[in-house]
């Protein structure tokens, strides 16, 4: 029973990790195109370096929350910086939150107004109803909540691959058409290397999510299966990049422009899929949304308390105003390009440390002791 429980453990956390993820950006197509499709066919070499470097740090912070139990998720980033720069990491990661936060809800906008034609801001606020709700049941709940969705969004966007590569397979040219129109320069991309957008792509995950993975972790029964959830997570989502690099140069034509490539895609393939897949993109923004807003907001209150519902209804209002304002292709080229540079000192402190503490270990043969959960004579929540 306690094997069973375990790997239903892992799979719940691996499945909040994969839906965190695959938030507006990713579920949206526009972080795949920017990152990854505008290379063409070099974008399969970004796709490789993104999972050789994303996986195995995943793991590593996945184990460290788990072992060091830490009492505020954000501690994460003084346990590898130090003090002072773990404290400006802290902030930083406070305020790229926000944006982060506001690119989720503006995704919401975007995907309503391009199927029903409605005004941006009418998802943008609705999205934000949708977000504090959930957010305000605790990180268990959102943990179970996002366990059952991140799979589900993590199979749509296979299935777009898997019709990219019909489309590819029918017309043998489609590909060298492909690789033409995104030297387009309306072609938004991060950098004009591939091997360094798929480094930047994974230093940017791996930042924006390393509270998140922290918080997900200390619920896991060991070390072990804390870095299965991560490293597992981050392959699929490896997996769900590859497929839709396919599916967005499969459909150049139409993914070229789209504020949501990825609905532009399924529409082509038919009105029944189109809604559907609006329906799954809604719930990955939806995901995505809720853990972000989640994750600032521990900053400065513990969930679950009046403090957190006041500073939650603040930043999503914020936020909200933001996102209704800003073009979502905009925001994402503008703030990923950002969060993608900041967060290189931090994945290499994450290796060093890591490194470190394990000849140390060795070197001492004392085994780390993680910190309790709670405190002595509390019950764990």
């Amino acid at each position: 029973m306690k094997r069973i429980s375990g790997f239903g453990n892992t799979l719940r956390i691996t499945g909040a990790i994969c839906a965190f993820l695959i938030g507006a950006g990713v579920a949206s197509g526009q972080d795949i195109l920017q990152f990854f499709t505008s290379h063409g066919k070099y974008g399969f070499i970004a796709a490789i370096i993104f999972l050789a470097l994303a996986c195995p740090c995943a793991a590593l912070i996945c184990r460290a929350g788990q072992r060091e139990a830490f009492e505020n998720p954000y501690d994460v980033f003084t346990y590898y910086c130090g003090a002072k720069i773990g404290n400006l990491y802290i902030w930083f990661s406070v305020i790229l939150g926000c944006g982060s936060l506001t690119v989720m809800l503006a995704g919401a906008g975007a995907t309503v107004n391009q199927l029903l034609g409605i005004p941006v801001y009418a998802g943008t606020v609705a999205m934000a109803g949708l977000a504090i709700c959930t957010a305000i049941l605790g990180i268990d709940r959102l943990i179970n909540i996002l366990g059952a969705i991140g799979p589900v969004n993590a199979i749509l966007l296979i299935i777009l691959g898997l019709f990219g590569l019909h489309t590819l397979s029918k017309d043998p040219y489609a590909l060298d058409e492909a690789i033409v129109a995104m030297q387009d320069p309306g072609v938004k991309s991060i950098s004009p290397n591939p091997v360094w957008s798929g480094i930047l792509y994974a230093f940017l995950c791996l930042l924006v999510t390393t509270v998140f993975m922290v918080n997900c972790a200390a619920s896991a029964k060991s070390q072990k299966e804390a870095g299965i959830a991560g490293g597992v997570s981050f392959f699929i989502f490896a997996i769900v990049i590859v497929m839709l690099l396919i599916a967005e140069l499969a459909n150049y034509e139409i993914v070229i422009g789209a504020q949501i490539p990825t609905l532009a895609i399924a529409r082509s393939i038919s009105p029944l899929f189109g809604i559907i897949s609006f329906s799954l993109i809604i719930l990955a923004i939806f995901s995505a949304t809720s853990s972000l807003l989640l994750m600032i907001v521990r900053r400065f209150a513990v969930d679950r308390t009046k403090r957190f519902r006041v500073f939650a209804v603040v930043f999503i209002s914020i936020t909200s105003v933001l996102g209704s304002i800003i073009p979502f292709d905009e925001l994402v080229s503008r703030l990923f390009t950002v969060i993608s540079y900041v967060s290189i000192f931090f994945v290499c402190r994450i290796v060093y440390k890591e490194l470190f503490r394990g000849r140390t270990s060795r070197r001492n043969e004392i085994p780390t002791r993680a910190k309790p959960l709670c405190k002595s004579g509390e019950r764990r929540k």
